[in-house]
């Protein structure tokens, strides 16, 4: 384990207790029972439950790094991907209302911005995907590309200022 969570709780007689983690290594070592107790990491805690709910969070938490990595092979796009503090990402889209109008509208936009990026340069179109297809932060790819984070910084906003302009044609 990483780190030592801070609090523990254990079922017993059908109730939580909470012990420290030191307390569940050394009842792990000395009562056969906790080896097969399940427990599960809950914001720096650890908490028991049954097998069931130990194998539904596992399969849930696998499920969304599934859809997550799906999402990232087929390039799947967001406009909140774009929202930067100077860019709001939702500015691209004209209505707000959920409409069949603007869920038309949406859709030929998202074409129409997949086409733009198409048109990019391969550098940009890299800078676009490092940082909102892989996750990486300005400071990541300057470190990754030798250069300055501000000029990272420059080429993400003049990017997204030449996608916003496309999208305005």
């Amino acid at each position: 384990m990483k780190y030592a969570p801070k609090r523990v709780f254990v079922l017993e007689n059908g109730r939580y207790i909470e012990i420290s983690y030191e307390e569940l290594c050394n009842r792990s070592e000395s009562d056969a029972s906790y080896t097969n107790r399940r427990f599960l990491p809950l914001h720096g805690m650890l908490m028991e439950v049954d097998e069931n709910e130990y194998k539904e969070f596992y399969r849930n938490s696998r499920r969304q790094r599934y859809l997550e990595e799906l999402s990232k092979e087929n390039r799947e796009f967001s406009f909140d991907m774009l929202t930067t503090d100077d860019f709001n990402g939702q500015d691209i889209l004209s209505d707000t209302k959920t409409d069949v109008y603007q869920f038309v509208e949406q859709k030929m936009t998202m074409e129409k911005l997949q086409k733009g990026i198409s048109l990019l340069t391969e550098e940009e179109q890299r800078l676009i995907q490092e940082i909102y297809y892989e996750g990486l932060t300005e400071r990541e790819v300057a470190k990754k590309q030798g250069i300055y984070h501000n000029a990272v910084h420059k080429k993400k906003i003049r990017i997204l200022n030449k996608l916003k302009k496309y999208l305005e044609n």
